[in-house]
């Protein structure tokens, strides 16, 4: 059983302006519910794995289109 601690805290991610969260990096964890700035795979809370794609039909269409221009 996983459950948050409090440590992913330190890691917590800002909201860029302009681009996806996917798309600048950032990860997303089920289980502490926010937004995580890390190499990691691996919640460092939790030690759950990290969402790194989004889930919505929009969401995947932006950050494939994002990927694209780069």
């Amino acid at each position: 059983m996983t459950y948050c601690v409090g440590k992913c805290k330190e890691y917590k991610a800002l909201k860029p302006t302009g681009v996806g969260r996917y798309a600048m990096g950032q990860k997303r964890c089920n289980f502490c519910e926010i937004f995580i700035e890390i190499d990691n795979i691996l919640c460092p809370c939790c030690n759950s794995q990290l969402r790194c794609l989004p889930r919505s039909r929009k969401g995947k269409e932006q950050y494939h289109l994002h990927l694209q221009k780069n």
